[in-house]
């Protein structure tokens, strides 16, 4: 089998894949969700070389999201094996290195930035190495629903070309066509992408299609076709692309240049994402005198990007704050409720209260002296019964102050320290170092907390994080917001019924309870605890 028979099977693969029921619960483009109140874990986005999401040559019409900010650095790597007139001679080696910043304006709104350079070994030219191209761009997406499988978005691009040497210069040639530039580039691009899954499991199939105009004296308008499929499988993800580029006046399929990319990128728990991958020509000799082809047989590159998230500490806040806010609606509703079936029940006392007394004057005109004597025994039977009921309302309320006082005495250290203070420390509750992960030696204390509080189901108990002041105050603040999560979904895990009791909170370094100077300052301010938000609701639990 030939390698454009393996080519043309893995397309046909992919695409079958492609035809399976699309699913609709694809999450947000960085979040993936434990339930609905709680995010514990980012995963994320997979890149293209300059900083925009999707395939390392293939963009994404997903947006990266506001506030996410992406450093890229990528490399590549190829030999001129055939000789041709206006080409690199036979044996040169190449190198083209790619960094990029790209970062998410608003949520459907990304820019980015890139500049290239050029190395070479081998190559009889004077500038065989120097800065290649930059170039600016924006992409902006239809906002679809998160829940829809399909997106679409558009991007414009403007190259400037720095170096005096174009390496190829036939008919658009060569892989490092656009990083190795001597005049302007004007790019537009349609991008559409359909999404099976999420970012941990799932499948996505990216479109680009763009046109290319250029200021450099003897550059056709070029036409820019790409495809390429995703396969999500958590760490890893799996890519398989095609490329092709044209003249718009002289397009011939076949010659011009046409390649697949397989590739792999692999996301760390640290935000940081490495890819690999390679360029493998399917397109053919030109038909021309010189013999020229568009491409070398195969072309190497590696990568890594670095994700931050500029806005974690206010989308934090923001979601503790619509917390509260819920908290306290619910509340209030509770308490309007409360006060219409009081009056509704008050209403009806009163009519129940006339309609007796009514009756009792009825009664007495109509009635004759032996009734009155009969009345005035039943009176005395019913304040019989009041005394022997109010007897059995004593002898109860004795009996449940007196189960009271032994629940009480069976509470534990922990029961007593939340239920007397609102705030309890989980001092048993370990991570390692700059990690979300809950240690294993954490787990049968947090079981043993969970149960305890399904006791209490009217307290709102809120998961409180806190780091030391070592490292960046930011860093600092969404690692003790993901601590919290981390536990608090842990315990709805554990025991199901703390589900709308729990939320959680990051405070990173601002609530220090020792001093920071010294080790064992430090460790006490590394610390996560339980904190009663509704302290009124303490009163029932301790009479």
């Amino acid at each position: 089998m030939n390698l454009k028979s393996i080519a043309a099977f893995a397309v046909l693969a992919l695409a079958t894949l492609s035809m399976a029921e699309p699913t609709t619960n694809v999450d947000p483009p960085v979040t993936e969700h434990i339930d609905a109140n709680t995010e514990i874990r980012v995963v994320a986005p997979t890149n293209t070389f300059y900083g925009t999401r999707g395939l390392p040559q293939t963009g994404s019409a997903e947006a990266l999201g506001q506030g996410r900010l992406i450093f890229g650095l990528n490399g590549s790597f190829y030999n001129q094996q055939k000789e041709f007139a206006r080409g690199p001679n036979k044996g040169a080696n190449f190198f083209t290195g790619i960094g990029s910043i790209a970062y998410g304006l608003s949520r459907q709104v990304d820019a980015f930035a890139f500049i290239t350079g050029i190395g070479s070994t081998g190559y009889n030219s004077q500038q065989a190495s120097g800065p290649g191209t930059v170039g600016v761009g924006v992409q902006g997406t239809l906002p679809f629903s998160q829940s829809a499988p399909v997106r679409m978005g558009a991007q414009l691009t403007l190259n400037e070309g720095l170096t005096n040497n174009p390496i190829d210069s036939n008919f658009a040639d060569g892989y490092s066509y656009f990083e190795a530039r001597t005049g302007l580039d004007f790019i537009g691009k349609l991008i559409q992408t359909l999404v099976f899954g999420n970012e941990d499991t799932g499948f996505k199939w990216h479109f680009n299609e763009g046109v290319v105009t250029s200021t450099e004296t003897g550059t056709d308008n070029l036409l820019l076709l790409s495809t390429g499929a995703q396969v999500n499988i958590f760490a890893a993800v799996l890519g398989a692309e095609f490329h092709t580029r044209s003249p718009i006046d002289a397009i011939e399929f076949g010659t011009d240049p046409m390649w697949i990319t397989p590739s792999v990128q692999f996301r760390s728990a640290y935000d940081i994402n490495l890819s690999a991958g390679a360029d493998i020509a399917l397109s053919g000799d030109r038909n021309d005198a010189a013999g020229t082809r568009a491409l070398e047989p195969y072309r190497l590159f590696a990568g890594m990007t670095f994700t931050l998230d500029t806005e974690a500490g206010s989308r934090a806040e923001a979601k503790a704050r619509a917390q509260r806010e819920a908290r306290e609606k619910a509340a209030l509703r509770n308490q309007n409720s409360s006060l219409v079936m009081g009056a509704k029940e008050d209403s009806l006392a009163r009519i129940r209260q006339k309609s007796q007394s009514d009756s009792a004057a009825t009664a007495a005109a109509a009635k004759n002296s032996a009734d009155s004597l009969a009345m005035a025994r039943k009176a005395q039977r019913d304040s019989s019964a009041s005394a022997g009921k109010a007897r059995e309302d004593s002898l109860a309320l004795a009996q449940s102050q007196k189960d009271l006082a032994l629940e009480k005495s069976k509470r534990s250290d922990a029961e007593k320290q939340l239920l007397s203070t609102g705030l309890l420390l989980m001092d048993a509750v370990y991570f390692e170092t700059n990690k979300t992960d809950i240690s294993i030696n954490s787990k049968p204390y947090l079981n043993i907390i969970a149960k305890m509080l399904t006791k209490y189901s009217k307290l709102q108990i809120e998961v409180s994080g806190h780091t030391d002041d070592v490292g960046n105050d930011a860093r600092n603040l969404t690692l003790s917001q993901r601590r919290a999560e981390s536990v608090a979904a842990y315990m709805v895990q554990a025991a199901p019924e703390l589900r709308g009791m729990l939320s959680a909170k990051g405070y990173g370094e601002s609530q220090p309870k020792a001093d920071n100077k010294t080790a064992e300052g430090r460790k006490m301010n590394r610390r996560t605890e339980l904190q009663v938000l509704n302290k009124e609701a303490l009163k029932e639990y301790n009479p």
